[in-house]
């Protein structure tokens, strides 16, 4: 992508839907769809609440995206020497105004909090809890002195919040009941969150170690966290299994071998920004098979 020869400044829509990062909104679409496997046919009960629900979710997590490069570019983190793909650095190579980017992200998390509105209605002040939790956590791994990006705790906080308080706020808000059972049903769908962020970390490690980042993966080493992604791999794959009755496995079972060959490609990656594309769209792509497998064997449970 070039830079873009337009008016200096400008915001336009296609850098909007850049900083928004739709190739990242599988991490919220998967699960918002456990929480509505969970609670069955009630989720077609109400539709419109379902995708309202659904909708503040991704608006959630395109906000995230918005504060999260804003962030980086404001405290130097991203330049054009660590940053050599343009469509995930708009700010560096297209230049917008930083500030638009900004009033982009905070115009996402209110069209979230009006999409979740009808839930918060429906559902009461559990429903409001659990999306505050979410913004809370958002705001907080972005902005401030000791923001949770530069701590070791992105990848817990954004397995917990997204693959399991979204299962919890969905499926929630359409039966009236706030099960912490849900949270346990949703351990794959965290997991495979927590990879995504582990993923970033991983192949960001001297990125975030020459900007001061203090993450998980920059104080466990390359090589240690490596092998413990390979490990999280293997048990994000097997974890189901042990959690399904055994009709519900086989249908899993299906999903699981169909992304097999997913699956080999990104356990064979080695660490490096050269492979960071690959890792991320890899990524990206596994948790969408694998959570899909995992929604649909829980349809058959």
């Amino acid at each position: 992508m070039k830079e873009s020869a337009g008016k200096p400044g400008r915001l336009s829509p296609g850098m909007a839907l850049g900083l928004a990062a739709p190739q990242t909104w599988t991490a919220a679409l998967i699960p918002a769809l456990l929480g509505a496997a969970l609670v069955g046919e009630q989720a077609l009960e109400s539709p419109w609440l379902l995708l309202s629900t659904a909708a503040a979710c991704v608006l959630m997590q395109s906000a995230a995206n918005v504060f999260n490069d804003y962030c980086d570019f404001i405290k130097g983190g991203d330049t054009l020497e660590n940053s050599p793909d343009a469509e995930e650095a708009v700010l560096l190579y297209q230049r917008p105004e930083p500030k638009k980017a900004l009033y982009l992200g905070f115009a996402l998390l209110f069209l979230a909090a009006a999409a979740g509105a009808p839930a918060v209605i429906k559902a009461g002040w559990p429903a409001l809890a659990v999306g505050a939790a979410g913004a809370a956590t958002l705001l907080a791994y972005s902005f401030g002195r000791k923001p949770l990006s530069y701590l070791p705790l992105g990848e817990l906080s954004s397995g917990f919040v997204m693959g399991g308080l979204i299962p919890l706020g969905l499926s929630g808000s359409l039966s009236g009941d706030f099960s912490p059972m849900v949270l346990f049903r949703a351990l794959p769908v965290m997991l495979g969150v927590g990879l995504i962020m582990l993923t970033n970390n991983l192949w960001d490690i001297q990125k975030d170690r020459a900007s001061g980042r203090k993450t998980f993966t920059v104080l466990l080493g390359e090589e240690k966290s490596l092998k413990l992604y390979r490990c999280a791999l293997l048990l994000w794959s097997a974890l189901p299994f042990i959690m399904l009755p055994m009709r519900a496995g086989a249908v899993y079972l299906l999903g699981l071998l169909a992304s097999g060959p997913a699956a080999v490609s990104q356990l064979r990656l080695g660490p490096g920004p050269d492979s960071r594309l690959r890792a991320m769209a890899g990524i990206n792509s596994l948790n969408a098979m694998l959570g899909s497998a995992y929604i649909i064997a829980v349809l058959f449970s």
